[in-house]
């Protein structure tokens, strides 16, 4: 998938185009039949509107509608990468649902639960209980149809494997127990607090509207969003844990020095 590139690319190809190349690019996949205008703040409408067909109302050309699906066929595999640094950094994950799809929240709040803030499980087990790790935090990155869901972790190479380990102990304990309501109301009003605080943003405003618009052809209002976060059950959170958190299913990626001998990372 592309999603796996640099979005700045390499220098072979950076150097290999041209300005030739670049017009055609943005013809291609910028045409009026896929544009979306958005924007936030301070602004008149009128006036937008007099600025968009100025600069917009021209012929851009019909760009390409196909769109790349995402490839989770792929086999699951475990890759170390070995660099001269004197600690191991790990990314453990999977591909989940994007932005396009209604289980996407259930997964926000697995992923708020399990290693978002200081609360989380992940952040308790293995940092401030055992304090071995500089950095852990789980994480969801979404596009249209897919999502990259997973734990990001630092820590020194002594210490990895009894930290991957703690790591898979907290993924089967979600996976095997329900959560408790009450940690599950703490989960949706942080998420729902990040995202009403993110909205105070004008940038923040403006990018939301634009993806609704992309994704879901119309403007999913504030309520509708918090709404959603309001349904998500501990069933579903339980559901959606046996769904993401099987070791067994999840890439691992490890990056470390070249004599680290590792264990519990396969």
């Amino acid at each position: 998938s592309s999603l796996g590139y640099p979005i700045i690319g390499n220098e072979k190809n950076i150097i290999g185009f041209s300005q030739l190349d670049l017009f055609n690019f943005i013809k291609n996949k910028y045409g009026n039949n896929r544009l979306v205008i958005a924007a936030s703040g301070a602004i008149e409408h009128e006036k937008l509107l007099k600025l968009t067909n100025k600069y917009f109302n021209g012929d851009l050309g019909i760009s390409s509608v196909r769109r790349r699906s995402f490839n989770t066929a792929n086999p699951v595999k475990i890759e170390f990468i070995d660099k001269e640094i004197q600690q191991v950094h790990a990314i453990i994950g999977k591909p989940s649902a994007g932005y396009k799809s209604e289980e996407r929240v259930k997964t926000a709040l697995l992923t708020q639960v399990l290693g978002e803030g200081s609360s989380s499980r992940l952040f308790q087990a293995v940092r401030e209980r055992n304090g071995i790790a500089y950095q852990i935090n789980s994480f969801l990155n979404s596009f249209y149809d897919v999502s990259a869901f997973g734990v990001y972790l630092s820590t020194n190479e002594k210490l990895v494997d009894k930290a991957l380990g703690l790591i898979y102990k907290e993924f089967k304990k979600l996976r095997e127990k329900k959560i408790s309501s009450s940690e599950l109301s703490k989960a949706k009003e942080a998420l729902k607090g990040n995202f009403i605080l993110s909205l105070e943003n004008t940038s923040n405003r403006m990018i939301r509207m634009a993806q609704s618009e992309l994704y879901h052809n119309r403007i999913k209002s504030t309520e509708e969003v918090l709404g959603k976060i309001e349904n998500v059950t501990v069933d579903h959170i339980i559901e959606t844990a046996n769904d993401l958190l099987n070791v067994d299913t999840l890439f691992k990626i490890i990056i470390k020095s070249k004599n680290a001998q590792l264990k519990t990372a396969a």
